[in-house]
């Protein structure tokens, strides 16, 4: 039987260009690489994120009644300086609103995979 969620994994364009973005923007730290294939990258909490190379037009994105919905969706304490962050590196915001329950951003990275961040009211 299942135990936990081990690890995630997302296609990228380039593993060593998303290692870079993933890390410098994000604040993930690289856990291990091979270079043109994968990388494994984590955060200080949850499971590992994987990144798969490919030259596909795939992405971890899915659609709901037509509205494209983050695969990945993370939990941040500061969504406002993350939102400022990622606008001014010119990443492409999706949404980005108070839901009544919390603040929810919503942005691609530079593969097209969107991605989803929380921060609840307290």
């Amino acid at each position: 039987m299942l135990e936990r969620l081990e690890h995630m994994q997302i296609p990228v364009h380039n593993v060593e260009e998303a290692v870079q973005w993933y890390t410098l923007h994000l604040g993930f730290r690289l856990e291990g690489q091979t270079a043109g294939r994968h990388a494994f990258l984590t955060l200080s909490s949850g499971p590992m994120l994987m990144l798969w190379e490919t030259r596909e037009e795939t992405h971890a994105n899915f659609t709901v009644h037509g509205e494209t919905m983050p695969v990945l969706l993370y939990r941040t304490s500061d969504i406002h300086a993350l939102h400022d962050r990622l606008k001014g590196i010119g990443a492409r915001i999706a949404f980005y609103k108070d839901e009544g329950f919390g603040w929810v951003l919503k942005f691609y990275d530079p593969s097209g995979n969107l991605w989803g961040a929380i921060q609840p009211n307290a």
